[in-house]
């Protein structure tokens, strides 16, 4: 099976990699599509890797754990086939079962490459991950829990499943965003409308700023520029 094509075109994609996720939270919010304090990722789940822009990818989710030997642990096979079975760009988001006391990392150089040539742009975990050295030359970023020396006994339980990562619960294929502030679920029927929302906030936002910035600022310009943002339709909650 090769790379599927996914609901969102190539070019909607490439926008959503040019908007920060603190800004897609926001046009979310505007969007009053679910609660403010949902959809995105604890921030126990940080960016491990340097990264300078957003990835984009499609949820390739599954269920590991590193504690124990398990003779139930699944093949390589059936990971590169549940990858293969989501749409790219592709971000990998696994739950460890072995979380908060996670032990051994699933992700380092051999699978970052693997997941890399099979069309993924990141992963994202609650557990940990290692050669951070070699993820940062192949450009393979991680978002993790921790980072860890081991890979103790890690093995797949489940891919392809529902998982709860850093307290949002992930289905397959669903759209994932992550840049160095962290991770956030973008719902699909609300990512065509991403790009513009984001646009109509920087001007609000610019209105602001600008007066914080001008010479002799005051309470009543700062007031003045407010009210002129909360008009063009800025959130009045900052």
């Amino acid at each position: 099976m090769g790379a599927t094509t996914g609901p969102l075109t190539e070019d909607l994609l490439d926008q959503l990699t040019k908007i920060d996720t603190p800004t897609i939270a926001n046009a979310l919010e505007l969007m009053e599509i679910r609660p403010r304090t949902e959809g995105f990722m604890r921030p126990e789940i940080r960016s491990i890797s340097t990264v300078t822009e957003t990835h984009i990818g499609y949820a390739v989710t599954g269920v590991i754990s590193a504690r124990h030997k398990s003779p139930n642990a699944l093949e390589r096979r059936d990971y590169y086939e549940a990858i293969e079975a989501i749409p790219t760009p592709r971000m990998v988001v696994l739950h460890d079962l072995d979380y908060p006391a996670t032990i051994g990392s699933y992700w380092g150089e051999i699978q970052g490459n693997i997941a890399l040539g099979l069309g993924c742009v990141g992963a994202v975990t609650d557990g940990g991950v290692r050669d951070l050295k070699e993820a940062e030359e192949m450009g393979f970023p991680f978002w993790a829990k921790e980072v860890l020396v081991s890979h103790g006994y890690v093995h797949a339980v489940a891919y392809n499943v529902p998982v709860d990562v850093g307290g949002v619960y992930v289905q397959p294929s669903d759209l994932i965003a992550a840049d160095l502030h962290g991770v956030i679920q973008i719902p699909l029927d609300a990512a065509e409308r991403l790009p513009a929302a984001a646009n109509a906030l920087a001007e609000q936002e610019a209105i602001v700023i600008a007066a914080a910035q001008a010479k002799g600022v005051s309470v009543d310009s700062l007031s003045e520029a407010w009210v002129a943002s909360v008009k063009k339709g800025a959130q009045s909650s900052y």
